[in-house]
């Protein structure tokens, strides 16, 4: 099992004044990848280290992991079957969201519907290509399209940036949506959500809210300041004194945790 790796962001302030430090959104390439690909990321404030499943991952805005494989067009046509199945399961278990990044070109497809790609006449036809990565949509898995190792990198940064915002359906930009409710427990998940996030200003701070600051928030009784705080406290040790002890997340294989010197109920 390889090295832990641990990144601390800015110190804030929760409601009750208390220090805390805010954990570091991150950003890792697999060090297997090309250093063609792996520079320009780790210049941009990526990370590198051996992930368990998949060829990139970071932490959404709302800590959602997202993992992401690369595959040229050509390694694609040879390498459908069981085993690159097997890599996708894996994902799949592994992180909240999937994406297939299909990187190169469908150089031609001749009259005999077969793909020729830079190795030659593929026996894999466009349809036998196109079913297969269809039926890994139906599974979950999103799929982003770049025509070479510098566009991967610009989509890959791009990626990055977009899932930090809000969702949104629209492709403009001032369309963006709180998408942060999302991350509240079922029942929690409209006005309630929207009345927390304006208070406290952010998920952390809801996080570490008391069950009386929550209180606080119009039609936020007892059982639901519990339900709010022990959702978004799991993992974490919060003593009755009222003193947080902060909360650390590595990163290892591409998996969160906290960290082992975070001792837990």
């Amino acid at each position: 099992m390889g090295k832990r790796i641990s990144r601390l962001s800015q110190v804030g302030h929760n409601t009750r004044g208390i220090m805390i430090e805010q954990v570091t959104i991150h950003k890792v390439v697999d060090s297997r990848e090309p250093e063609s690909i792996r520079l320009p990321l780790l210049e941009t404030g990526w990370i590198q280290k051996a992930l368990l499943s998949g060829d990139y991952m970071f932490l959404t805005g709302d800590f959602k992991r997202l993992g992401i494989t690369r595959k040229r067009v050509d390694d694609l046509v040879s390498s459908i079957g069981d085993r690159f199945s097997k890599q996708l399961d894996e994902m799949l278990d592994e992180y909240d969201i999937c994406y297939l990044l299909l990187e190169g070109s469908w150089k031609l497809v001749n009259p005999n519907n077969n793909i020729i790609t830079g190795h030659g006449v593929s026996y894999v036809s466009w349809d036998m290509a196109w079913d297969y990565i269809n039926r890994w949509q139906d599974k979950g898995f999103r799929i982003a399209i770049t025509v070479n190792e510098a566009h991967t990198v610009q989509r890959l940064n791009r990626m990055f940036a977009k899932y930090q915002q809000h969702y949104s359906m629209s492709a403009k930009s001032s369309d963006y949506t709180d998408d942060r409710i999302l991350a509240f427990p079922s029942g929690c998940r409209g006005k309630t959500a929207e009345h927390c996030l304006e208070k406290f200003g952010s998920l952390l701070r809801v996080a570490l809210a008391t069950t009386d600051e929550l209180m606080t928030i119009e039609k936020i009784g007892q059982k639901k300041a519990n339900l709010i705080r022990s959702h978004f406290n799991r993992g974490t040790v919060v003593q009755e004194t009222g003193e947080i002890k902060e909360p650390r997340m590595d990163i290892e294989q591409g998996r969160i945790f906290w960290n082992e010197a975070d001792t837990r109920d």
